[in-house]
């Protein structure tokens, strides 16, 4: 539902108030990739807001690293109620300032958002600006066609050192979408998640972005193996076993347990991912994943 007609900022955002699935207004610009996708549909990335819906439940702590207009810390701040909290992430000038306006205007009291982008090591950065079709597109590093885009300085630091200076508080549930700076944001975050073992993790592979890093998808995947994770992709069947990513985007969750994932499902969609992940098992190191979800 579109509740508002553009409006030009002097940044040259043009923001326009629609509606989330949950009902929550939320400002997004109509000529960037994911504002009209949610002007159509009330959502983005449909696949992985239907597991965030059923996974997060109140009383939890959920981080969004690389929130953009904050799609997923609405909709999570809602989920998670007055006993959870919700830590967003968004060092984009112009992104930071509607984040922060869609907060205020649901009055996400749970909310914390912090105008920095994460990495390996924290020190000055310089952001790279996709222009409006693609707001989300901003880099730490730029691509073959961004080589003259504006650009933004902005701090970044790691998530280790963010929460550190927010009390270390338990986190749940991490949505990484970062331009290829993911496996950084990993790196960053071994504090993290040595910390917090039962944390469950939301990671786009996108096999063009990680070499602007100078690393893969590949890399990407062993990391996340090398610290004890399991691997799944979200599908519009719901999860289904880790395959490797070819050329458009992929939501990758990752779990230490398959029960961990199982146990936040409502019952029929936790039996129906069981079913299914059971139809095409395959052996993995240490046996399969229900094997190792179950120990």
């Amino acid at each position: 539902m579109v509740t508002g007609m553009p409006q030009a900022d002097d940044d040259g955002w043009r923001g326009q108030v629609g509606r989330l699935v949950n009902g929550m207004p939320i400002e997004v610009d109509p000529r960037d990739l994911i504002g009209s996708e949610i002007l159509r549909s009330w959502m983005w990335e449909s696949e992985t807001v239907r597991f965030v819906w059923g996974w997060l439940r109140a009383g939890l702590t959920v981080l969004d690293v690389g929130a953009h207009v904050g799609q997923y810390t609405l909709l999570a701040s809602g989920l998670v109620g007055p006993a959870g909290r919700v830590i967003a992430f968004e060092p984009h000038p112009v992104l930071g300032r509607v984040l922060r306006r869609n907060v205020d205007r649901v009055g996400g009291q749970n909310v914390t958002v912090l105008p920095v982008a994460l990495g390996r090591a924290p020190g000055p950065g310089t952001l790279v600006l996709h222009p409006p079709d693609n707001f989300g597109g901003s880099s730490l590093r730029p691509d073959d066609s961004s080589a003259h885009h504006a650009r933004a300085a902005i701090e970044v630091t790691t998530l280790d050192d963010a929460l550190d200076r927010l009390g270390r508080p338990p986190v749940d549930l991490v949505k990484i979408d970062v331009e290829g700076a993911e496996l950084d944001v990993i790196d960053g975050a071994r504090g993290t998640l040595a910390a917090n073992p039962g944390v469950v993790l939301i990671v786009e592979f996108l096999r063009a972005n990680p070499p602007r890093f100078g690393h893969t998808v590949e890399d990407l995947e062993a990391r996340l193996r090398e610290l004890g994770f399991l691997l799944f992709t979200l599908t519009p069947d719901g999860l289904r076993r880790y395959e490797p990513v070819g050329e458009q985007a992929a939501n990758v969750v990752a779990a230490r347990r398959l029960v961990t994932l199982l146990d936040g499902l409502p019952e029929t969609e936790a039996a129906r991912t069981l079913r299914a992940l059971a139809r095409d098992a395959r052996p993995e190191a240490g046996g399969s994943a229900a094997a190792q979800g179950s120990s």
